[in-house]
C-alpha cells in the first residue's frame, strides 16, 4: 500500500463525497449523519464542507499521484475564538469499507496529532464515539484519548438508542 495524507481542498469534493457516503452506507452507527440525508446533499456541500473555516480536513490516498484513490478522511475542527482556541475536535474519521482493518484509520489519527502539536496553541482534543463501538474505542484508547463521559439516548437509529462516549486526549 502506498499511503500518501494531505489536506483535503474542494477539488477533492466528489471523491470526499463517494468515501462519505459509502461510509455512512456501511457503518451507520459510526456516524451522526444519516445516509438517506446526506444522499440528498448536492456536490456543492461537499465543496463547502473541504472549505470550511476552522476545520482541517485529512485524506488518506492509496495509489500513485496521478491515479490516488481516497481510502480515508478525518477532520480536525478548531472552535473560533481566544478562550477556546486551545481545544480542538477530531471529527468524522472514515475509511472506506473495502479498506479497513490496514491501518488506514491510524494513520489517519496519527497525522492529525502531529498537526494539532505543530500548531502549538492545541491543548486537548476531544472526541465522541458510540459506546459499543469497540474498534473505534480501542483505535483512540491506544493514543491515549480517555473517556470522560457518556450521553445516554444520544442516536437514534432503526427504533433503538445508543449512548455517546465523549474522551479526550491532553496534548
Amino acid at each position: 500500500m502506498n499511503l500518501t495524507i494531505r489536506q483535503l481542498t474542494p477539488t477533492d469534493a466528489a471523491a470526499y463525497r463517494a468515501l462519505r457516503l459509502a461510509a455512512l452506507r456501511a457503518f451507520p452507527l459510526a456516524f451522526q449523519s444519516d445516509y438517506e440525508d446526506a444522499l440528498r446533499q448536492p456536490l456543492s456541500w461537499a465543496e463547502k464542507r473541504l472549505a470550511t473555516a476552522g476545520d482541517t480536513m485529512f485524506g488518506a490516498f492509496d495509489g500513485a499521484q496521478c491515479d490516488a484513490r481516497l481510502v480515508g478522511a478525518i477532520c480536525l475542527r478548531m472552535p473560533d475564538g481566544r478562550k477556546v482556541r486551545h481545544a480542538a475536535e477530531l471529527k468524522a474519521l472514515a475509511v472506506d469499507p473495502e479498506r479497513q482493518r490496514q491501518g488506514i484509520g491510524r494513520a489517519l489519527v496519527a497525522h492529525l496529532l502531529a498537526h494539532a502539536r505543530a500548531l502549538g496553541h492545541v491543548r486537548q482534543i476531544s472526541l465522541t464515539v458510540i459506546d459499543g463501538n469497540t474498534k473505534a474505542q480501542q483505535l483512540y484508547a491506544a493514543f491515549g484519548f480517555q473517556p470522560f463521559g457518556l450521553e445516554p439516548e444520544a442516536l437514534l437509529l432503526d427504533g433503538r438508542y445508543h449512548a455517546k462516549q465523549h474522551r479526550q486526549l491532553i496534548l
